[in-house]
């Protein structure tokens, strides 16, 4: 099965349900969660749980968004 790659906060908030999707499946405030939309990445604690509803729904994202460091090219 191919995922479709999302690449946005929004793109995230969206895929998963706004704000009450997010608080659902992280279990994290509405105060909390609108912090990470403000802020533009997500905490990296709720990167397993995420990406695992993403998945769940067809959908990736870039780790980037949770402030994940990836390997550069050539590195």
């Amino acid at each position: 099965m191919s995922l479709k790659a999302l690449q946005t906060v929004a793109d995230v908030f969206e895929a998963l349900g706004g704000n009450g999707g997010l608080e659902s499946i992280t279990g994290s405030k509405p105060s909390t969660i609108s912090m990470w939309k403000k802020a533009g990445k997500f905490p990296s604690k709720t990167y397993v749980t995420m990406t695992a509803a993403l998945h769940a729904n067809g959908k990736t994202a870039p780790a980037s968004l949770w402030g994940m460091k990836t390997k550069g090219r050539g590195a």
